[in-house]
């Protein structure tokens, strides 16, 4: 059977998620369940593309971990035989993400889609899972570039070898969506996804909601905030379509806020799926904090410093971050044993730490952009610029008023006109710490902000920062014309190719 299939067929799922009140308190009841289903419900599936789409530990570590943070230089690799850190492909760790979002996560969104389409009943269902495609569709076409979308889980009837889209159409169709998902929300219909809603509705979510209306609410404006972000991600490639999408998603209502961001949460226990996936991978001990990430954090008296990073060890109290891209010859040297070197943070280790997927804080910066741009008359640059540093200084604890004042007056921090772009996305980065390595990296390459240090080998890409993830070499194989349409549209399949919106 042709490894494409995986891209469109149906399968059967774990039944993972018995859905009843404070569900994912029963995810380790579940989980120990062997058996297993073809006909898992709406509220299963649903749940399951949530937390899964998440990123359980493996789909993270592969994914993101060892592409997007090491690429923003937040984490460096400390184990000589892996290579992304030094831009190297690792076509096994890419083919598994995106096999598992085609076969796993966004197989179940798509299902859920179908089942609730037809039935005016489910409309508020249906938006749900409409924004939800929407947000894990971005990461995949932000990664890749061109990629299966239209033909994409179609069933192995319809399509086995489905066709790439074009980046520029996906961003199109994904906006659409968003729009008409939010507008879409209905609170006379009362069918919603209750505990399902690990996002906003659940009892474990982060701000659980007490009626489906407010339910509705934070969805529409979780859809009209990712509108925001992909509208401020076409800025140099379309700057009118991002103007006319940045402006609408603000007139229809964004995060107003930090109860209003997308927050997953993690109980923890010993069941993996439960535990914040950062903190699982960490406890490999195979990467060590970026020297980039303490440089910047110690030049900016950050007082975050003491909390992303941790300290080497019991007995040093220093904070030392690795360099990037050493090569594996380096890393066998005593010089840069691992033990020498910190790891992050107490709360990043805690497996009971939240993960953030989108936050009020990320909002204000595109609303600081924004306003650079003159595509937001709310405020000022300025204005959205400090609020966003303070809300990502409460991401971590820290809201004392004097601590809080004299970071916003550190020269590196304070505000100055002629380099606002460069302060608003590099604190955006800072933010992104621990919760959304994908989105540093795109923000990375559409701005070349923050500024981070040559690496140490050159790798597949001259020592530049890799544009993007290569295809699987399955792909080229078993769906060779339509990977050949995809390569002859966007450039060769190269790490130095840019995806569209980079270009």
């Amino acid at each position: 059977m042709p490894a494409v299939q995986s891209v469109v067929l149906r399968r059967t799922v774990p039944l993972l998620l018995a859905l009843l009140p404070a569900c994912t308190d029963r995810f380790e009841e579940i989980n120990t369940d062997p058996t297993r289903t073809s006909t898992p419900t709406s509220d299963q599936l649903f749940a399951r593309a949530l937390k899964y789409g998440s990123l359980y530990d493996n789909d993270f570590q592969v994914g993101e971990h060892l592409h997007a943070n090491m690429w923003v230089q937040y984490f460096a690799n400390s184990t000589p035989h892996f290579n992304t850190d030094r831009y190297e492909s690792n076509d096994q760790w890419a083919t598994t993400f995106w096999t598992t979002f085609y076969t796993g996560y966004g197989m179940d969104v798509q299902e859920v889609i179908g089942r609730v389409q037809a039935d005016p009943a489910q409309v508020n269902r249906l938006s749900m899972a409409r924004i939800w495609r929407a947000f894990l569709f971005q990461r995949i076409t932000d990664y890749w570039g061109d990629v299966p979308y239209t033909a994409a889980f179609q069933g192995a009837a319809t399509e086995i070898q489905p066709a790439y889209d074009s980046q520029q159409s996906i961003y199109t169709s994904l906006l659409q969506e968003l729009q008409q998902a939010a507008a879409a929300f209905d609170d006379t219909q009362p069918l919603t996804f209750g505990a399902a809603d690990l996002l906003y509705s659940n009892a474990g979510a982060a701000n659980p909601v007490a009626t489906p209306a407010l339910a509705h609410q934070r969805w529409q404006r979780f859809a009209n905030s990712l509108r925001l972000r992909m509208a401020m991600r076409l800025s140099e490639a379309s700057p009118l379509l991002a103007s006319l999408q940045a402006r609408a998603a603000l007139a229809d209502g964004v995060m107003q806020s930090s109860q209003e961001s997308a927050v997953m949460n993690n109980t923890g226990g010993s069941i993996r799926i439960n535990q914040n996936p950062l903190s699982v991978v960490l406890g490999f001990n195979d990467s060590r904090i970026s020297a980039t990430l303490v440089d910047y954090l110690t030049r900016y008296h950050d007082p975050r410093l003491p909390v992303l990073v941790g300290p080497v060890s019991a007995t040093n109290p220093a904070r030392i971050g690795l360099a990037n891209g050493l090569s594996a010859t380096q890393l066998a040297l005593p010089e840069y044993n691992p033990a020498r070197y910190s790891s992050a943070g107490p709360r990043y280790l805690t497996p009971t730490n939240d993960q953030h997927l989108l936050t009020y804080a990320e909002v204000c910066f595109l609303r600081a952009e924004a306003c650079l741009r003159g595509w937001d008359t709310s405020g000022s640059a300025e204005q959205w610029y400090y609020q966003g540093v303070r809300e990502a200084l409460a991401l971590v604890d820290i809201t004392d008023a004097a601590v809080v004042g004299a970071y916003l007056q550190d020269p590196a921090v304070r505000f100055t006109p002629g380099r606002a772009l460069e302060q608003i996305i590099t604190q955006k980065w800072l933010s992104l710490f621990g919760n959304n390595g994908f989105e540093a990296y795109a923000e990375y390459r559409r701005t070349g902000f923050p500024v981070l240090r040559s690496a140490a080998n050159p790798g597949e890409t001259g020592g530049a920062v890799p544009l993007r993830l290569r295809y699987p070499t399955v792909e080229q194989r078993l769906n060779s014309a339509a990977y050949q349409r995809a390569v002859s549209r966007q450039g060769p399949d190269l790490m130095t190719t840019p995806v569209w919106w980079d270009k």
